[in-house]
C-alpha cells in the first residue's frame, strides 16, 4: 500500500452515511479513512548496528558496501508489543539507492522479524526496494499475525549487494480498530448492514468501501451459476468489467454464522473459539493484491457443536485468494484479489461451499473436500519409494536395499525400465538461466545484449526470452544476477504460459510436437514415465509479470501490485498453466507428472501431479531443525494418499547416522520418503559417495519398507484414534495401519485410544511387540521424536 490505513474517525458520521439499501452497490463494510500514519513505536535511539552497521547522514542511515558484493549492513531495532490480540502490524521505510547491483530481494529491504508470545517465530516478512540507482522510494511490511506477537525487530538491510543505500523515516505501527469497528479481511470497517450471505466487491485501487453486488455495482458485472448437491453448493462466477480501464478490485462471498460456539478450524491439529475483535486467516504472504495474504489451503471451516461449514476453491480454476473468518462480523468468507483490464477484463472462479460432520473438525472437512473433488487426490502410483535425483541407480552398490522408485533426469531410461524404476524428464518452467563471461559487467544492458547475440547465433532459449521474458512494475526486464554452482551469471524471470504468442516463446521451447515425438514416439530411446517439473513454485523469479502484451494470454485471472495497485499476471498462476497443460498431454498418454517444491506455498498444483517432493536442509550450520509436523501434514494432506519424497541436502558430513535415523523416522510417521542429495543441489551427491550411503543401509532396510507399507495403503484425514498428550500424534493409513509420532526431546508414555466398536488386536511393527488394545486403550512409550506403527488386526473404518 501506498498509504497506511489507520483508525480514527467519527462512528455516528459513517454509520449514517452507510444507510443504503440492500440492493446492488449497497454498502456492506465502509472503510475506515483516517490519518496516513498511526502512533509510531520505533524510539530515534534505538538503533543498533546489524553486520557491519551503518552510519548517519542527518536522519538517514547509510549502508556503503562500495564494490564488495559480499558484506552485509544494516541498522536494526527491536520492539516488545506483548499484544493480547493479533492486531495488524504494518512497518514503512523510504529508501534512496546509488548503484546497489543484482536485482530486487530480501538482502536490500525493509525486514520483520517477529516472536510470538508462545515463543515460536514469523521470520523474513519483506519488501524489497529497488535496485540500482533511484531516488526516494516507500516500503511497507503489513503483518496479520496468526497469533499475539511477544516482540518484533525492525530491520534495514543492504547486504551481498554492491553499493550504497540510504534509509530514513522508518516507521512501525500496530492497526488497533475503535470501539464498534473491526478489521474485515485487513481493512478496517465500520460494519453498515447486518451479515447475510451474498458476494460483496470493493475497488481496492480507489480505497472504496465493502459493497453489495448481485448483478452490478462499481463498473462491475457479475454472472453467477449455483450447483446444488447434497450438503454442498457450486458457485461458478463471472467478474467483468464495463469501465475500460485498468482494475484492482476484491470479490468476497461471505456467509453469516448462524448462533454461537463457532471454532475456527486452523488445520488438522488447532483450532480455537472465534472471538470479537479478531479475524482468523492461514496464509502465507505475498507482494500481491489487496493485502499480500494468499491461502495456502483450498479450505477454511469452522464447527460448533452441531455442524461445520466449510468454503473450499477448486483448485481447478486458482486464482490470488484467501480463505478467512470474522469474529466481529460473524462471516466465514472466500476473498479473490482480481485484476481487469482492456485486454483482460473478465475473471472467471470457482468455488464450493459445503457442511460436514463437526466431530473431527478440520479433518472432516479435508474427507468432505476429498469426496467434493475425487479427482484432484487420486493415486496415481501404487507403487512409491524414494526419489532419485541425477545420478544413476545402476551404479548405487546394492541399490534394491535403498527403495528407489522415482528417478528425476533420463540418463538410463533403459535400464530404470528393466528395473521398475518410473523415470522423469527434467524441465525447469519459469527461468532462463544465462551464464556471463566473468569479465562482463553484471548489469541489466550487459545481460540483455549477451542474450540478443545468443539470439543472434540461434540459440532457442535466447529467442523465447525476446517474447516470455516478465516486465517488473517499472517496464523493465526482470533479472537476477546469481554465482551458482550450475550457473555464473543471470536467470532471467519467463513466463512459462502456453498461451504466449511468437514463433519463439518459453513454452515453445519446453515443451512442443516435435519433442513429444522424440521423447514419447515409435522412435523413443527408452520408455519414459512422464515430465518432472523442477522449482515448480519458482523461488528465484519476480512474483508478477506486469507485461501487457501477456495479460491476454492468461487463462487464470490477473491480479495486481500490493504497493501499486497495478494489474499482473503472478508468477503461480501463469506456471499453473504451464503445467496444466504438459500434464494435458502427458495423461493423455497415459503418463505422470511429478514435481519439486509442491506443495510448498500453493495448493494448485497438486491435482495436476502424481509424484510431489522437495529438496530440504533439517541440519542447518549443524543445528537440527527439521521440518515441522504442521509443515508435514499440510504437504501430506494436500497430496492425500500420492507419494511425497524428501531430497535431504546438507553437508553429509555433519549429517550423522544418528540425524539420519531421526530424519527417517519422522518421514515414517507421515507417510513419506527420506531421500539425499547434495549439499548445494550440485556437488557431493550421497549416493555417488559408498562411505555415506553403505554406513546408513541399515537404517534404510528398517524403515523405507515401513514407509512403503503406510504410503501405499493411502493417508486418511480422519484418525479414528487419539491420544492424551498434544505432543504424540497419531496418522492413519488405509483401515490397518496408524502411526504415532512424539514430536518432542524427551520420552513420553500416553494413552492411545481408538475410535472402534469393537476394537481390533494390534503389533507394533518396527518391534515386533503385540500391543494391548483392551477397551479400545493402549499404553504407548516412545522415546523422544520416536515412532511407532501399529498394524491392526482388522481394517477401521
Amino acid at each position: 500500500m501506498e498509504r497506511t490505513i489507520a483508525m480514527s474517525c467519527v462512528l455516528a458520521v459513517l454509520l449514517a452515511a452507510s444507510a443504503a439499501g440492500a440492493g446492488d452497490g449497497a454498502v456492506v463494510k465502509r472503510v475506515l479513512q483516517a490519518p496516513k500514519e498511526g502512533k509510531d513505536l520505533l524510539r530515534p535511539d534505538g538503533w543498533v548496528a546489524w553486520g557491519k552497521g551503518f552510519a548517519r547522514d542527518g536522519e538517514a542511515f547509510v549502508c556503503d558496501n562500495g564494490t564488495d558484493a559480499a558484506v552485509q549492513r544494516g541498522a536494526s531495532q527491536t520492539v516488545v508489543l506483548n499484544q493480547q490480540r493479533p492486531d495488524p502490524i504494518v512497518a514503512a521505510a523510504w529508501s534512496k539507492a546509488e548503484n546497489v547491483g543484482g536485482s530486487p530481494d530480501a538482502d536490500y529491504s525493509l525486514y520483520l522479524d517477529l516472536l510470538y508470545a508462545d515463543g515460536t517465530p514469523l521470520w523474513g516478512q519483506v519488501a524489497p526496494f529497488s535496485a540500482g540507482t533511484h531516488d526516494w522510494e516507500r516500503r511497507e511490511v503489513i503483518v496479520f499475525p496468526a497469533k499475539p506477537v511477544k516482540s518484533l525487530t525492525v530491520h534495514l538491510l543492504l547486504r551481498r549487494h554492491t553499493g550504497k543505500a540510504w534509509f530514513r523515516r522508518p516507521m512501525l505501527t500496530v492497526l488497533a480498530p475503535p470501539k464498534g469497528a473491526c478489521v474485515f479481511d485487513g481493512v478496517p470497517v465500520a460494519l453498515a448492514t447486518a451479515p447475510t450471505e451474498g458476494f460483496q466487491v470493493r475497488d481496492v485501487a480507489a480505497g472504496g468501501d465493502f459493497v453489495a453486488i448481485e448483478r452490478e455495482a462499481l463498473g462491475l458485472r457479475l454472472e453467477c451459476t449455483k450447483t446444488a448437491q447434497p450438503g454442498a453448493t457450486f458457485y461458478d462466477v463471472t467478474l467483468a468489467d464495463t469501465t475500460g480501464k485498468d482494475r484492482a478490485v476484491t470479490l468476497i462471498h461471505a456467509a453469516a454464522l448462524a448462533g454461537e460456539g463457532w471454532r475456527w478450524l486452523a488445520d488438522p491439529r488447532r483450532s480455537e473459539p472465534v472471538q470479537p475483535r479478531r479475524e482468523y486467516m492461514e496464509a502465507g504472504r505475498f507482494g500481491v493484491g489487496a493485502n499480500g495474504r494468499l491461502s495456502r489451503w483450498p479450505l477454511g471451516a469452522v464447527a460448533s457443536d452441531a455442524r461445520g461449514e466449510a468454503v473450499a476453491i477448486d483448485m481447478a480454476r486458482p486464482a490470488f485468494y484467501r480463505v478467512g473468518c470474522n469474529g466481529t462480523s460473524g462471516e466465514l468468507f472466500l476473498a479473490y484479489d482480481l485484476g481487469l483490464t482492456p485486454e483482460k477484463p473478465t475473471a472467471r472462479v470457482r468455488f464450493v461451499r459445503y457442511s460436514f460432520e463437526p466431530e473431527w473438525g478440520f479433518r472432516a472437512a479435508l474427507a468432505g473436500l476429498y469426496e467434493l473433488f475425487p479427482d484432484h487426490f487420486r493415486c496415481r502410483t501404487p507403487k512409491q519409494g524414494l526419489w532419485m535425483p541425477f545420478a544413476k541407480i545402476s551404479q548405487v552398490a546394492g541399490w534394491e536395499d535403498f527403495g528407489f522408485a522415482f528417478k528425476e533426469g533420463n540418463n538410463e531410461t533403459a535400464w530404470d525400465d528393466a528395473h521398475g524404476i518410473t523415470t522423469f524428464r527434467y524441465t525447469e518452467p519459469m527461468t532462463w538461466w544465462m551464464r556471463l563471461p566473468k569479465d562482463m559487467p553484471r548489469t541489466l544492458a550487459a545481460a540483455v545484449a549477451e542474450a540478443r547475440r545468443l539470439a543472434d547465433k540461434g540459440d532457442a532459449r535466447a529467442k523465447a526470452f525476446f517474447a516470455s521474458s516478465f516486465h517488473n512494475a517499472a517496464g523493465q526486464l526482470a533479472a537476477r544476477f546469481r554465482d551458482t554452482p550450475w550457473c555464473d551469471g543471470v536467470v532471467w524471470s519467463m513466463n512459462s504460459m502456453p498461451g504466449i504468442r511468437g514463433e519463439h516463446t518459453d513454452f515453445k521451447a519446453k515443451w512442443n510436437a516435435d519433442l513429444r515425438e522424440k521423447l514419447y514416439g515409435p522412435k523413443r530411446q527408452g520408455d519414459l514415465d512422464g515430465e518432472y517439473i523442477d522449482s515448480s513454485e519458482c523461488y528465484v523469479t519476480d512474483e508478477l509479470d506486469f507485461r501487457r502484451d501477456h495479460f491476454p494470454a492468461a487463462a487464470a485471472p490477473l491480479t495486481f501490485c500490493l504497493r501499486t495497485r497495478k494489474p499482473a499476471i503472478f508468477k503461480l498462476l501463469a506456471v499453473f498453466e504451464y503445467v496444466r497443460a504438459i500434464a494435458g498431454d502427458v495423461h493423455g498418454m497415459g503418463k505422470l507428472m511429478m514435481a519439486n517444491g509442491a506443495p510448498s506455498r500453493i495448493c494448485w498444483l497438486a491435482p495436476l501431479l502424481e509424484v510431489m517432493g522437495t529438496e530440504t536442509n533439517w541440519n542447518p550450520s549443524g543445528t537440527w531443525r527439521p521440518m515441522s509436523g504442521e509443515e508435514m501434514l499440510y504437504r501430506r494432506a494436500i497430496c492425500r494418499g500420492k507419494p511425497y519424497c524428501f531430497l535431504m541436502n546438507t553437508p553429509f558430513e555433519q549429517f550423522s547416522h544418528a540425524l539420519v535415523e531421526k530424519y527417517m523416522k519422522r518421514c515414517l510417521a507421515y507417510g513419506m520418503f527420506p531421500g539425499f542429495f547434495s549439499h548445494n543441489a550440485s556437488q557431493g551427491h550421497y549416493f555417488t559417495r559408498p562411505e555415506l550411503y553403505g554406513r546408513d543401509r541399515p537404517l534404510f532396510k528398517k524403515y523405507v519398507p515401513l514407509c512403503k507399507l503406510v504410503a501405499e495403503a493411502g493417508w486418511e484425514p480422519i484418525t479414528l484414534a487419539r491420544t492424551d498428550d498434544e505432543r504424540v500424534h497419531v496418522e492413519r493409513f488405509g483401515g490397518r495401519y496408524l502411526t504415532v509420532f512424539n514430536d518432542s526431546d524427551r520420552a513420553r508414555t500416553v494413552t492411545l485410544s481408538l475410535d472402534a466398536p469393537a476394537p481390533p488386536a494390534g503389533r507394533e511393527l518396527l518391534t515386533g511387540k503385540a500391543v494391548d488394545l483392551r477397551d479400545g486403550k493402549a499404553a504407548l512409550t516412545l522415546g523422544p521424536e520416536d515412532v511407532a506403527v501399529i498394524e491392526l488386526s482388522r481394517p477401521v473404518r
